[in-house]
């Protein structure tokens, strides 16, 4: 009992922080993983009921929160039932990347112009930022016709990030080994073929909501994969994805680069292998 109280807590408290939310995801998906569906809702459950609580005493937005934390809760407790059921890396991220591709292609069909609405987010969002002085130039338009696609890739990347850390988790617990899994891991041919669509798509001028940018989040988790494979072999000393990590967040302009180069290392392995020992 003790132990779920303790559960709880952490699920609600962390998620509405930036970042250390990622740390309630995981714990929801590890909970998936290893106790089943039935006890990460049930968690899930409580969690909820804390969270409204704790957001009508602080004054939040208690609906929106409350409205956010169930939607989240439900994928990733997906998310960790899929990988706990098969123990395939492979199939969980695929299902996440199409889950992410229909979730985008649903808002196109939602009642008025999703286009607008994003406008007069982003135009009401750059006034507030003005009032704090800092003023931006930008595009409202062409930013408001990729936001979709925004909310999308990012939810995609932290979900896999999640995904990540709970799998590190759970074999920690269990005595498996999530790197050599991830070592292995790619998307296939068929979310490849999706990209190439895709990328063929906005070449010729058509619409597309910003789907690249899911397609590049799942190419650049396949890229970390190669260069991963590649460490292991190669005989990286223990750590060097932590100061990969630590570096590329200190320089924004090479986070923007080396999430490019891992797409496209991810996109060309998913081809054509970039794993092969030469010797």
């Amino acid at each position: 009992m003790a132990q779920r109280v303790r559960r709880v807590v952490f699920i609600a408290g962390m998620f509405p922080l930036p970042v250390l939310g990622l740390l309630s995801a995981a714990t929801v998906i590890m909970i998936a993983q290893l106790r089943g569906p039935r006890e990460a809702l049930q968690d899930c459950a409580l969690a909820l009921a804390l969270l409204a609580t704790i957001a009508l005493l602080v004054g939040m937005n208690m609906p929106l929160l409350v409205g956010w934390a169930t939607m989240s809760w439900l994928v990733w407790t997906g998310l960790g039932t899929l990988q706990g059921r098969f123990g395939s890396l492979q199939l969980t991220v695929q299902v996440a990347v199409i889950v992410g591709l229909v979730a985008l292609l649903l808002t196109l069909f939602l009642p008025g112009d999703i286009t607008a609405f994003w406008v007069a987010t982003l135009e009401q969002l750059y006034k507030d930022f003005a009032v704090e002085g800092v003023k931006i130039e930008a595009d409202i338009r062409a930013q408001a016709d990729v936001m979709s696609g925004v909310v999308a890739a990012g939810t995609l990347a932290a979900s896999l990030l999640a995904l990540s850390l709970a799998n590190s988790w759970a074999a920690a617990l269990t005595a498996g080994d999530y790197g050599a899994q991830f070592r292995r891991f790619r998307l296939g041919f068929v979310i490849g073929a999706l990209a190439a669509v895709a990328g063929l798509a906005e070449w010729l001028g058509v619409p597309t909501h910003g789907v690249l940018l899911v397609f590049g989040v799942a190419f650049s988790f396949q890229g970390m994969a190669v260069l991963a494979w590649w460490a292991d072999v190669l005989g990286w000393p223990r750590g060097w994805g932590v100061g990969l990590c630590i570096l590329l967040i200190l320089i924004p302009n090479l986070l923007i680069i080396g999430l490019a180069l891992f797409c496209a290392i991810g996109f060309i392995d998913n081809w054509y292998s970039l794993r092969r020992k030469t010797a």
